[in-house]
């Protein structure tokens, strides 16, 4: 069991990453999309945040049309094309 708060979030992190599907898709190094576009938890207007402390790095993502609707998603993570901030133009 870990002893330190590091060591916690580290053993949190790697349970998450246990569950999480990683798609071609997706912004690498998760899968094979290059950046093009902003971060899931950096303005998308889908991207739901996951309850407490690590709910800065982890989310939900809810766009309809993105490969990653309904999956656990880590912010760096979502690929080309579902990022939409407020006020974009729904698909």
């Amino acid at each position: 069991m870990p002893d330190s708060p590091t060591q916690r979030r580290q053993a949190q992190h790697a349970a998450l990453w246990a569950v999480c599907r990683k798609l071609p898709t997706d912004h690498e190094p998760y899968g094979n999309a290059e950046r093009t576009g902003g971060d899931c938890s950096a303005g998308c207007r889908f991207y739901r945040c996951l309850a407490g402390h690590l709910g800065g790095d982890w989310g939900v993502c809810g766009n309809p049309a993105s490969p990653r609707a309904g999956l656990l998603t880590f912010e760096h993570q979502g690929g080309a094309g579902c990022f939409e901030r407020d006020g974009d133009d729904a698909r």
